[in-house]
């Protein structure tokens, strides 16, 4: 397990050639996550851990829609080539933050997405709950996890989130349930 400065260094090195690296084997997740979750939609979406923007290229590039996207990234080489690739959105809105301490106020994302970041996180559990947090109620969560590392996963910290695929990654998924009502 690493720490969370080295976490950083080894991002901010491999920043400039990530995508020549790792795109085709992201793009291949990405297809197997929409293909299983059906949408073409998106509204206010969190990208923890969007490293130079990949997820964001395959959103792009298969034409799907969103309404607000956030970059949140704990390495600033990986932020700013991601804001290289898509400053010009005004949708977009860039961050440099981890996983356990996003900056966003509680409920205000439909989807949020954590691809290829979890084996990385220190506080897993810490980071699941901040993901939680800021899902919206309905809101989508999906989270990939190198199978071939023997790590905690998702589903054994709260059992809701279950197997949406798994491949290279395992990918879990959870849908936020809304609140209930204090009328009942």
């Amino acid at each position: 397990m690493t720490d969370s400065l080295s976490v950083r260094e080894l991002y901010d090195i491999t920043s400039k050639s990530y995508d020549s690296l790792y795109r085709d084997e992201q793009f291949r997740k990405y297809s197997i996550i929409f293909d299983k979750i059906g949408r073409k939609h998106l509204g206010q979406v969190a990208d923890i851990g969007c490293g130079t923007g990949l997820l964001l290229d395959y959103i792009k590039e298969n034409n799907y829609d969103f309404e607000k996207y956030v970059c949140l990234d704990i390495s600033e080489g990986m932020i700013t080539k991601a804001r290289e690739k898509h400053g010009c959105d005004p949708r977009t809105i860039y961050l440099i933050a981890d996983a356990e301490q996003p900056p966003f106020i509680d409920k205000a994302f439909t989807e949020v997405f954590m691809i290829t970041v979890w084996n990385n996180i220190m506080d897993k559990e810490k980071a699941l709950r901040e993901t939680l947090r800021i899902a919206a109620e309905e809101g989508l969560v999906i989270i990939t996890v190198l199978s071939k590392v023997e790590d905690t996963t998702p589903d054994q910290i709260m059992h809701s989130f279950k197997v949406l695929a798994e491949e290279k990654d395992i990918v879990y998924i959870y849908i936020k349930p809304p609140s209930k009502s204090d009328n009942s």
